[in-house]
Protein backbone atom coordinates (compact mmCIF):
# COMPACT_ATOMS: atom_id res chain seq x y z
CA UNK A 1 0.00 0.00 0.00
CA UNK A 2 1.74 3.37 -0.62
CA UNK A 3 2.21 5.88 1.89
CA UNK A 4 -0.10 8.37 3.68
CA UNK A 5 -0.93 10.38 6.26
CA UNK A 6 -4.48 10.25 6.60
CA UNK A 7 -7.25 9.20 4.51
CA UNK A 8 -10.15 11.76 3.83
CA UNK A 9 -13.53 11.15 2.16
CA UNK A 10 -14.54 14.04 1.40
CA UNK A 11 -17.83 12.97 -0.37
CA UNK A 12 -20.93 15.37 -0.01
CA UNK A 13 -23.53 13.81 2.26
CA UNK A 14 -25.55 10.74 0.79
CA UNK A 15 -22.51 10.43 -1.84
CA UNK A 16 -21.78 6.97 -0.20
CA UNK A 17 -19.86 7.72 2.92
CA UNK A 18 -20.80 5.14 4.80
CA UNK A 19 -20.18 2.64 2.49
CA UNK A 20 -16.78 4.16 1.42
CA UNK A 21 -15.98 4.30 5.98
CA UNK A 22 -16.52 0.57 5.56
CA UNK A 23 -14.87 -0.43 2.74
CA UNK A 24 -11.38 1.35 3.72
CA UNK A 25 -11.85 -0.69 6.56
CA UNK A 26 -12.18 -3.74 4.87
CA UNK A 27 -8.44 -2.57 3.46
CA UNK A 28 -7.50 -1.68 7.20
CA UNK A 29 -7.95 1.70 7.22
CA UNK A 30 -9.92 2.66 10.19
CA UNK A 31 -11.80 6.38 9.19
CA UNK A 32 -14.46 7.98 11.58
CA UNK A 33 -18.19 8.61 10.31
CA UNK A 34 -19.51 11.46 11.90
CA UNK A 35 -17.17 10.51 14.92
CA UNK A 36 -17.87 6.93 14.77
CA UNK A 37 -15.11 5.21 13.82
CA UNK A 38 -14.70 1.78 11.91
CA UNK A 39 -15.17 -1.11 13.67
CA UNK A 40 -16.73 0.11 17.01
CA UNK A 41 -19.25 -2.03 18.49
CA UNK A 42 -22.37 0.20 18.13
CA UNK A 43 -25.01 0.26 15.48
CA UNK A 44 -24.93 4.14 15.51
CA UNK A 45 -23.25 5.53 12.42
CA UNK A 46 -22.21 8.30 14.44
CA UNK A 47 -20.51 9.56 17.55
CA UNK A 48 -22.43 12.86 19.15
CA UNK A 49 -19.36 13.83 21.42
CA UNK A 50 -16.46 12.77 19.32
CA UNK A 51 -18.87 15.12 16.58
CA UNK A 52 -19.43 17.80 18.71
CA UNK A 53 -15.86 17.68 20.50
CA UNK A 54 -14.76 18.41 16.13
CA UNK A 55 -16.94 20.98 16.03
CA UNK A 56 -15.57 22.65 19.09
CA UNK A 57 -12.01 22.26 17.46
CA UNK A 58 -12.89 24.25 14.31
CA UNK A 59 -14.60 27.01 16.27
CA UNK A 60 -11.47 27.66 17.57
CA UNK A 61 -9.29 27.02 14.60
CA UNK A 62 -8.06 24.10 15.99
CA UNK A 63 -7.35 21.75 13.27
CA UNK A 64 -5.54 18.92 15.36
CA UNK A 65 -8.01 16.47 15.82
CA UNK A 66 -8.40 14.57 19.28
CA UNK A 67 -10.33 12.28 16.93
CA UNK A 68 -7.40 11.63 14.48
CA UNK A 69 -5.10 10.33 16.80
CA UNK A 70 -7.01 7.26 17.06
CA UNK A 71 -7.96 6.68 13.16
CA UNK A 72 -6.66 6.97 10.13
CA UNK A 73 -8.82 9.22 8.52
CA UNK A 74 -12.08 11.08 8.38
CA UNK A 75 -15.57 10.93 6.14
CA UNK A 76 -18.68 12.84 5.65
CA UNK A 77 -19.07 15.85 8.16
CA UNK A 78 -16.40 17.95 8.98
CA UNK A 79 -14.48 16.74 5.73
CA UNK A 80 -17.05 17.67 3.15
CA UNK A 81 -16.97 21.57 4.32
CA UNK A 82 -14.58 23.09 1.66
CA UNK A 83 -12.95 25.28 3.84
CA UNK A 84 -12.23 22.00 6.56
CA UNK A 85 -10.69 20.17 3.91
CA UNK A 86 -8.75 22.84 3.00
CA UNK A 87 -7.37 23.33 6.32
CA UNK A 88 -7.25 19.62 6.67
CA UNK A 89 -5.00 19.11 4.08
CA UNK A 90 -2.46 21.92 5.14
CA UNK A 91 -2.54 20.37 8.84
CA UNK A 92 -2.04 16.30 7.70
CA UNK A 93 0.31 17.08 4.53
CA UNK A 94 0.47 14.19 2.03
CA UNK A 95 -2.98 12.96 3.04
CA UNK A 96 -5.14 11.58 0.23
CA UNK A 97 -8.71 12.37 -0.89
CA UNK A 98 -11.57 10.70 -2.14
CA UNK A 99 -14.51 12.46 -3.77
CA UNK A 100 -17.41 10.16 -4.99
CA UNK A 101 -20.16 12.49 -7.17
CA UNK A 102 -23.27 12.09 -8.63
CA UNK A 103 -23.11 14.12 -10.91
CA UNK A 104 -25.24 11.32 -13.22
CA UNK A 105 -28.38 12.03 -11.58
CA UNK A 106 -28.00 15.32 -9.55
CA UNK A 107 -32.12 15.39 -8.99
CA UNK A 108 -31.85 11.86 -7.46
CA UNK A 109 -29.47 12.96 -4.84
CA UNK A 110 -30.98 15.83 -4.41
CA UNK A 111 -34.21 13.94 -3.29
CA UNK A 112 -31.84 11.24 -1.07
CA UNK A 113 -30.64 14.91 0.75
CA UNK A 114 -34.16 15.77 1.01
CA UNK A 115 -35.51 12.67 2.45
CA UNK A 116 -32.75 12.35 4.76
CA UNK A 117 -32.24 15.77 6.26
CA UNK A 118 -35.82 16.89 6.02
CA UNK A 119 -36.87 13.48 7.80
CA UNK A 120 -33.99 13.35 10.69
CA UNK A 121 -34.90 16.53 11.83
CA UNK A 122 -38.43 15.53 12.17
CA UNK A 123 -37.23 12.61 13.81
CA UNK A 124 -35.62 14.28 16.36
CA UNK A 125 -37.79 16.59 16.99
CA UNK A 126 -40.60 14.33 17.98
CA UNK A 127 -42.37 14.13 21.64
CA UNK A 128 -39.85 12.95 24.41
CA UNK A 129 -36.87 13.36 22.39
CA UNK A 130 -33.23 14.45 24.74
CA UNK A 131 -31.43 17.30 25.02
CA UNK A 132 -28.76 14.81 23.51
CA UNK A 133 -31.08 14.80 20.80
CA UNK A 134 -31.46 18.87 20.66
CA UNK A 135 -27.69 18.94 21.01
CA UNK A 136 -26.55 16.35 18.18
CA UNK A 137 -29.49 18.28 15.30
CA UNK A 138 -27.51 21.71 16.52
CA UNK A 139 -24.43 20.70 15.60
CA UNK A 140 -25.30 19.08 12.77
CA UNK A 141 -27.34 21.78 11.31
CA UNK A 142 -24.20 23.77 12.01
CA UNK A 143 -22.34 21.40 9.62
CA UNK A 144 -24.98 21.34 6.81
CA UNK A 145 -24.31 25.50 7.15
CA UNK A 146 -20.89 25.06 7.05
CA UNK A 147 -21.10 22.67 4.31
CA UNK A 148 -23.93 23.81 1.74
CA UNK A 149 -24.07 27.68 3.13
CA UNK A 150 -27.34 26.76 5.00
CA UNK A 151 -28.70 24.61 7.31
CA UNK A 152 -32.26 24.35 6.06
CA UNK A 153 -32.71 22.24 2.86
CA UNK A 154 -33.54 24.45 -0.30
CA UNK A 155 -33.31 22.40 -3.58
CA UNK A 156 -31.62 25.15 -5.67
CA UNK A 157 -29.11 26.76 -3.15
CA UNK A 158 -28.15 22.97 -2.54
CA UNK A 159 -27.91 22.22 -5.94
CA UNK A 160 -25.62 25.11 -6.42
CA UNK A 161 -23.33 23.90 -3.39
CA UNK A 162 -23.20 20.82 -5.14
CA UNK A 163 -22.02 22.29 -8.30
CA UNK A 164 -19.58 24.81 -6.39
CA UNK A 165 -17.98 22.24 -4.19
CA UNK A 166 -17.25 20.11 -7.58
CA UNK A 167 -15.72 22.80 -8.88
CA UNK A 168 -13.70 24.31 -5.99
CA UNK A 169 -12.41 20.54 -5.35
CA UNK A 170 -11.08 20.29 -9.43
CA UNK A 171 -9.46 23.86 -9.18
CA UNK A 172 -7.34 22.74 -5.32
CA UNK A 173 -6.13 19.37 -6.20
CA UNK A 174 -5.51 20.65 -9.87
CA UNK A 175 -1.19 19.65 -10.30
CA UNK A 176 -1.52 17.22 -8.18
CA UNK A 177 -4.10 14.80 -9.31
CA UNK A 178 -2.60 11.72 -7.45
CA UNK A 179 -3.79 12.78 -3.93
CA UNK A 180 -7.36 12.85 -4.85
CA UNK A 181 -9.41 9.74 -6.04
CA UNK A 182 -12.54 11.02 -7.76
CA UNK A 183 -15.13 8.26 -8.45
CA UNK A 184 -17.96 10.14 -11.27
CA UNK A 185 -21.23 8.27 -9.40
CA UNK A 186 -21.76 6.08 -7.13
CA UNK A 187 -23.40 3.50 -9.08
CA UNK A 188 -19.47 2.78 -10.30
CA UNK A 189 -19.05 1.32 -6.68
CA UNK A 190 -20.79 -1.80 -6.50
CA UNK A 191 -18.80 -2.98 -9.42
CA UNK A 192 -15.46 -0.90 -9.77
CA UNK A 193 -15.15 0.49 -6.29
CA UNK A 194 -13.03 -1.73 -4.96
CA UNK A 195 -11.02 -1.59 -7.99
CA UNK A 196 -10.70 2.36 -8.25
CA UNK A 197 -9.62 2.26 -4.77
CA UNK A 198 -7.11 -0.10 -4.65
CA UNK A 199 -5.43 1.48 -7.38
CA UNK A 200 -5.41 4.55 -5.66
CA UNK A 201 -4.10 3.05 -2.49
CA UNK A 202 -2.00 0.85 -4.83
CA UNK A 203 -3.02 -2.35 -2.62
CA UNK A 204 -4.67 -5.63 -3.31
CA UNK A 205 -8.22 -5.68 -4.26
CA UNK A 206 -9.87 -7.84 -1.98
CA UNK A 207 -12.45 -10.74 -2.90
CA UNK A 208 -15.73 -9.43 -0.68
CA UNK A 209 -18.29 -7.21 -2.22
CA UNK A 210 -18.41 -3.68 -2.41
CA UNK A 211 -20.12 -2.77 1.25
CA UNK A 212 -23.56 -0.95 0.96
CA UNK A 213 -24.19 0.34 4.36
CA UNK A 214 -27.23 2.43 4.20
CA UNK A 215 -29.68 1.21 6.97
CA UNK A 216 -28.92 4.30 8.86
CA UNK A 217 -31.28 6.38 6.34
CA UNK A 218 -33.92 3.71 6.65
CA UNK A 219 -35.77 5.61 9.47
CA UNK A 220 -35.56 9.41 8.41
CA UNK A 221 -36.30 8.48 5.55
CA UNK A 222 -39.71 6.80 6.47
CA UNK A 223 -40.33 9.80 9.06
CA UNK A 224 -40.36 11.83 6.00
CA UNK A 225 -42.64 10.18 3.66
CA UNK A 226 -45.34 9.33 6.47
CA UNK A 227 -44.87 13.41 6.88
CA UNK A 228 -45.27 13.81 2.95
CA UNK A 229 -48.62 11.51 2.98
CA UNK A 230 -49.98 13.45 5.80
CA UNK A 231 -49.43 16.49 4.68
CA UNK A 232 -47.05 18.08 7.22
CA UNK A 233 -44.20 18.77 4.46
CA UNK A 234 -44.17 19.15 0.92
CA UNK A 235 -41.30 18.10 -1.37
CA UNK A 236 -39.27 20.52 -3.08
CA UNK A 237 -38.09 18.14 -5.67
CA UNK A 238 -41.05 16.01 -6.73
CA UNK A 239 -41.12 12.93 -4.55
CA UNK A 240 -44.28 11.77 -4.55
CA UNK A 241 -46.06 9.86 -1.15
Amino acid sequence: MRSFNKVFVIALPRCATVSMCDALGVLGIRTAHLGRIYGEDTLEHNNPDRLRHMHDQITKKDFDFEILKQCDGLADYPACSFDVLRELDRAYPQSLFINVRRDRDIQRWLQSIERQFVGLQLLRAGEGKSADDSSFMKTILSFRKMTFGQSDFEAEAYHRSYQDFQSRVKEFFSGRASMLLSIADISELETSGFRQICEFLECEVPISAFPRSNKHSELPSQFFMEALAAGQVESQTGIQP
